[in-house]
């Protein structure tokens, strides 16, 4: 048995997981998210007050979490709301990981049967008994149009968990981290498409792809 690495289940429907689990009796996840180097580290926010479209929404991680996320906006408008989509999916989905499952913003982001995988994975008994601490990393950000969604914008970005470390959501102990070295980096990618009434979700998310396959994700 190998730890999940932390923000793992982002990976793609299984390959995303960290932090889940019933109320703490001692750990308590929350906070504020300071500001990283190197991308936009914003404020808490109070709710989703910003629909996907208007701006990235930071959720409220606590002051032993760094998540860094690029500024980039591709120089295609058209894509823009995709992209600021993904990004909120991502904070939402690591911040549903870190309070355990339950905060459920990350559903406001996401439509169709991938809802459903996502589920299944917070679900799991091995991300319902952790949280975590550290930084993540958020990198090489990019927007195509999807090779067989019409209209559908693809996602994708390098994640690197190398410096955060899973801890125990009860008590907060660092739980041993036994995920293989290379697996601490991947690229990642969400299909984002919007529905009938202009709003865009991210409605599948493609196979991870880890270092040094993304020779890219370590640099």
């Amino acid at each position: 048995m190998w730890r999940r690495p932390p923000g793992a289940l982002m990976a793609g429907m299984g390959a995303l997981a960290v932090a889940c689990g019933s109320a703490p009796s001692t750990f308590h996840p929350q906070g504020t998210n300071p500001t990283g180097a190197g991308g936009v580290a914003g404020p808490a926010a109070s709710g989703l007050a910003q629909t996907s479209s208007q701006k990235v929404t930071w959720p409220p991680f606590g002051h032993d979490v760094h998540i860094i996320m690029p500024a980039w906006l591709p120089t295609d408008h058209s894509q823009v709301p995709a992209v600021i989509t993904a990004k909120n999916f991502l904070l939402a989905f690591l911040y549903a990981e870190y309070r355990g499952n339950q905060d459920h913003r990350w559903t406001t982001y996401v439509a169709g049967p991938v809802s459903g995988a996502l589920r299944s994975d917070l679900a799991k008994p091995d991300v319902t008994t952790q949280s975590f601490a550290g930084t993540i990393r958020f990198s090489q950000m990019n927007a195509f149009p999807d090779p067989s969604l019409a209209g559908a914008v693809d996602v994708s970005e390098c994640f690197s968990n190398a410096h955060a470390t899973n801890v125990d959501l009860r008590s907060g102990q660092p739980v041993p981290d036994r995920t293989p070295p290379d697996q601490h980096y991947y690229r990642n990618t969400d299909v984002v498409a919007r529905d009938l009434s202009g709003r865009w979700h991210v409605v599948s998310v493609d196979p991870v792809i880890y270092y040094p396959q993304a020779k890219e994700c370590k640099a």
